[in-house]
């Protein structure tokens, strides 16, 4: 909690010089009412990668299609693969995360964006079963909901691509997929135009 505000600002720090490359075409792009574009024309697809290495070793890959339903919001789904491996309270913890997410994104000005998302995620619990018998490899696979509401802002890098920075809150309190609540997410929008 106390490294987020570090976080936002070194990521703010590398990606402004990038706020201002592709405004024009930017502005451009809002003067075009997306219900004169084709189909093809509003879909976009991205994603976001994530590793972190220590006593957390995590690595994810994140893939998402989206459609641009107005010129503000759009809406899309994705899906999600991590493998995540640490030392929890002396015992070696690993696990294969899969799942799938839906979200909807909402443009208030010019960048700037609001962000919901829906995940579930599978994977294998951190909690041991109460049997005393425990294997520690042993552990059961179990199904867990996720919800993030957020900000974001958006550096177009060109026409086509979009730098996204998104701060992200997990409204599930209990997750054991995610440690640190709010997080930041760096990904991007590619417009397949």
């Amino acid at each position: 909690m106390k490294r987020t505000p570090l976080m936002i600002a070194a990521v703010l720090i590398v990606f402004l010089p990038f706020a201002r490359l592709g405004t024009a075409s930017a502005a451009a792009n809002d003067e075009t009412p997306v219900s004169d574009l084709g189909h093809r024309e509003r879909l976009f697809v991205g994603g976001f990668l994530g590793l972190q290495f220590g006593t957390l070793t995590s690595v994810s890959v994140n893939l998402h299609a989206g459609y641009r339903l107005t010129n503000r919001l759009s809406a899309g789904m994705g899906g999600s693969y991590q493998f995540a491996s640490d030392t929890w309270f002396g015992e070696s913890y690993t696990s294969h995360v899969f799942g799938g997410s839906t979200f909807a994104r909402f443009r208030v000005y010019n960048n700037v964006f609001l962000h919901a998302e829906f995940e579930r995620l599978r994977l294998q619990s951190r909690l041991p079963p109460l049997n005393p018998d425990f294997d520690p490899d042993d552990r059961r696979s179990i199904t867990e909901n996720n919800y993030f509401a957020g900000a974001g802002y958006g550096f177009p890098v060109s026409d086509r691509i979009r730098l996204n920075l998104l701060l992200l809150y997990n409204f599930n309190e209990n997750s054991q997929a995610y440690y640190d609540n709010p997080f930041l997410r760096v990904g991007v929008d590619v417009y397949l135009r």
